[in-house]
């Protein structure tokens, strides 16, 4: 689905505080080599890492987004020597009570020689269980990562978004080393859509919610029109060079069409931001299905003006409000507003 807006001249731009934004994430993983076979064991700090699962942690709606392993969690392994490239996969064997500890047994490929230097390259991503593509290790070269296909298959919840939560590491495996410490990177980070009717009527129609710069600007890495793909070489720590996908468009598909009065509606969403635009001004509409362009019953009438670039390893929250409104220009259901965490709730 490719989806464009049209704007007017008329629109006000607003700047956006950026106090309350963004949270970090780290991760830390540690390997035991052993004859042939690496030991892996995964434990992380609050207050986050990369895990399997996500969650949310906190006393108020500003809150902290939790990663855990689960026992189902799978990373993908390429090792590299000499040119050649061999590919491996590791299940979780054990996960401690909390979620924060897992470990891992991985068997290290016949054509590497332990007793020499190589390279291990570390993948974490993953598709729901009807998908034949993406989220995996390039078959031809596993040194490059395929990230998520079908992303506008994915509702935009925590449980989902979890599944295409991907990330990567790159160590230099030394003979004499025992021990490795294999610090995982984030590929993208998450945002974090609160939406509240202000209203005095129920919402029923409300299929998606959509991001867009304006004027169209791309600031999206492996989204366009919802597919993604993006190859990312891990071996040269960056995309491959017309696989990007370059997308102005970040869509939420909402969970449930229905918004009650005060009711807030929470949405998430894993992306891969372009790191290199400073600054660019978004805007919200809402979407009735099948949410093409035609659909559109709602529009921020004021943007929010981001003036950094977005990094990855954080959670961007963005605040916003809706209601009925027929008097907006041009006439539309409804009336969305870019506003703060205060306003939403306390």
């Amino acid at each position: 689905m490719k989806f464009k807006l049209f704007f007017y001249a008329a629109i006000a731009l607003i700047a956006a505080g950026c106090s309350n934004e963004t949270v970090d994430l780290r991760d830390d993983l540690t390997a035991e080599p052993k004859d042939k076979v690496l030991q892996v064991t995964a434990s992380f700090e609050e207050p986050a890492g990369t895990r399997g699962y996500l969650e949310e942690t906190g006393a108020t709606i500003i809150k902290s987004i939790g990663f855990r392993w689960e026992a189902t969690d799978e990373i993908q392994f390429c090792f590299e020597q000499d040119g050649n490239t061999y590919s491996n996969t590791a299940n979780v064997t054990s996960v401690s009570m909390d979620g924060k500890t897992a470990s891992f047994a991985v068997t290290v490929p016949a054509g590497i020689d332990t007793g020499s230097a190589y390279t291990l390259y570390a993948y974490r991503s993953s598709r729901k269980s009807d998908k034949t593509a993406g989220s995996v290790l390039d078959p031809a070269d596993p040194t490059i990562a395929i990230l998520p296909l079908e992303q506008f298959d994915y509702l935009a919840t925590l449980t989902d978004q979890a599944t295409v939560f991907s990330i990567w590491s790159k160590k230099t495996v030394e003979p004499v080393m025992t021990t490795i410490a294999l610090s995982f990177q984030h590929m993208g980070s998450m945002m974090t859509l609160h939406l509240k009717n202000v209203g005095s009527t129920a919402i029923n129609d409300l299929h998606s919610l959509v991001l867009q710069t304006n004027p169209s600007q791309n600031w999206i890495i492996n989204r366009l029109n919802g597919n993604g793909g993006a190859l990312f070489d891990m071996a040269a720590e960056t995309y491959v060079g017309g696989s990007e996908q370059f997308s102005t468009t970040l869509t939420f598909f909402t969970p449930s069409a229905t918004l009650a009065p005060d009711e807030v509606g929470t949405y998430y969403l894993w992306f891969v931001p372009k790191t290199d635009i400073a600054a660019f001004d978004l805007m919200l509409a809402s979407l009735k299905s099948p949410g093409t362009q035609s659909d559109i019953t709602g529009l921020t009438n004021v943007n929010k003006s981001i003036t950094r670039s977005l990094q990855t390893g954080k959670n961007y929250l963005l605040f916003a409000t809706i209601e009925n409104d027929e008097s907006t220009t041009p006439p539309r259901p409804y009336l969305l507003k870019f506003t703060d965490s205060t306003f939403i709730a306390p």
